[in-house]
């Protein structure tokens, strides 16, 4: 008598099990990757704004010459964060960026980046 070729019921609910168990661990390890490529962009983009910030007060002895912050510098990172700058947080001698997490980086745990004139970031254990 001839056994019938293919698997049985019982090993494909192995398998199953085998990919939830994988899946259960890969993805949330993933998306904490994700989150700190993101975050890491996000500080680049900061570092590139405040050498901006930089330029127009060597150009013009002021910070608060009431351009607004160069669309081509914030504009590729469009998504993740949104860049501007805080409440109050731009005076003649003086500036406060931020970049505040949206969509699903809004649940990093870093929450608003900060970055100001003196090169202080906030929060700092998430600069390292």
């Amino acid at each position: 008598m001839r056994r019938a070729q293919g698997f049985s019921l019982i090993e494909l609910m192995i398998v199953l099990v085998i990919i939830g168990i994988l899946a259960a661990i890969a993805i949330p390890a993933y998306t904490d990757y994700v989150r700190k490529a993101e975050r890491g962009d996000a500080q680049a983009t900061l570092m590139q704004l405040a050498y901006w910030m930089e330029r127009q007060y060597t150009q013009e002895n002021r910070y608060d010459n009431g351009k607004p912050l160069p669309d081509s510098i914030t504009k590729p990172d469009e998504g993740a964060y949104e860049f501007g700058f805080m409440e109050g947080g731009r005076s003649a001698n003086e500036f406060t960026l931020k970049a505040k997490p949206t969509g699903s980086q809004s649940e990093d745990r870093c929450g608003v980046l900060t970055l100001d004139e003196t090169g202080k970031r906030k929060p700092e254990d998430c600069w390292q």
